[in-house]
């Protein structure tokens, strides 16, 4: 079982067969910079892949506009995280299909699914200090820039808070 923390939360404990620690891969850092990554990856109990952000804070969308640098701070954050997300698919995609040679890293559930049809792709975004009824602005903005990767694999946005993340069996007592 593993723990992962991250963002001043612990996420698991998780059964390593089931996970892809794809932020702290060898294959990551063989492909080198450039390529962004969320957390991690993993089949959870109810067969969902999730590909797991977690961040501290997120900025308010109501005080974007108050100067330039603080809209442009907005865009690259949400930005950042939809290239984490789209990136990681491509890498996971990649490795299970045989186009590296260290698949070894990838949790051998997740490497020996063999037919994706009724397995559900959840992207998620975990933000500890969001208040529950603010989600719904960055899932929006998310949902957004992600709409391509949405309509190609299916794929459904997620965004927690600390709260829902314990909900979800995500996230412990740090």
């Amino acid at each position: 079982m593993k723990d992962i923390y991250e963002s001043e939360m612990k996420f698991g404990s998780f059964s390593e067969m089931d996970l892809f620690e794809i932020e702290k891969s060898q294959l990551l850092k063989k492909l080198g910079k450039g390529i962004k990554s969320v957390e991690f990856i993993l089949l959870n109990k109810k067969r969902n892949i999730i590909f797991l952000e977690a961040k501290k804070t997120c900025p308010n969308e109501n005080n974007m506009h108050q100067t330039k640098e603080k809209e442009e701070k907005f865009g690259e954050y949400y930005d950042s995280i939809a290239e984490k997300f789209a990136e990681s698919l491509q890498v996971y995609m990649a490795s299970i299909v045989n186009r590296y040679d260290d698949q070894e890293e990838v949790g051998e559930n997740l490497r020996k699914i063999e037919d994706y049809h009724d397995k559900r792709i959840q992207l998620v975004l975990v933000i500890k200090e969001a208040e529950t009824e603010w989600l719904a602005g960055p899932k929006a903005i998310l949902g957004e820039k992600l709409l391509t990767l949405r309509k190609i694999w299916k794929a459904e946005i997620v965004v927690l808070n600390y709260e829902l993340a314990k909900k979800y069996n995500l996230v412990g007592n740090v």
